[in-house]
C-alpha cells in the first residue's frame, strides 16, 4: 500500500504541492495525500469507494445463505458485503460461535 503512495501527490486547490498520507478512517487505511500549507485532504477513490459501500451497509441487517459444497457447507454472502469489504475467493476468515444463533466473522487481512 505505501509504494502505491507517490501516485497520490497532487496539486491543492490551493497551489501547493500535497503530500501522500495514509488516513485511518473507521477501521480502513485509506490512500490519499494532504496539502501542507492549507491542510485539505484528498482521498484515493477506489479506497474511499470500499468506505462509502461499508457505510451503506454498516449496521443494516443483511441475509445470507447456508449451501452445501461436497462435504462442506459454504456460508454466501451479498456482493454488496464483498465489495464494502474489498473480499477475494479463497481469503481465509476465522469463525467464532458467540451465542447459539450468532457467529462472528473476522477476515483475515495482512
Amino acid at each position: 500500500m505505501k509504494n502505491d503512495l507517490k501516485k497520490e501527490i497532487i496539486k491543492c486547490v490551493c497551489g501547493k504541492w500535497t503530500k501522500p498520507k495514509i488516513f485511518h478512517i473507521e477501521g480502513f487505511d485509506i490512500r490519499g495525500s494532504e496539502c501542507p500549507k492549507c491542510g485539505e485532504a484528498y482521498l484515493n477513490g477506489e479506497d474511499s469507494f470500499k468506505l462509502s459501500e461499508f457505510r451503506k451497509i454498516k449496521n443494516a441487517i443483511l441475509e445470507g445463505k447456508i449451501s452445501k459444497s461436497g462435504n462442506s457447507y459454504v456460508v454466501r454472502l451479498p456482493i454488496n458485503v464483498i465489495r464494502a469489504l474489498g473480499l477475494k475467493k479463497g481469503e481465509s476468515v476465522k469463525l467464532k460461535v458467540k451465542a447459539p444463533h450468532e457467529i462472528i466473522i473476522n477476515v483475515d487481512k495482512a
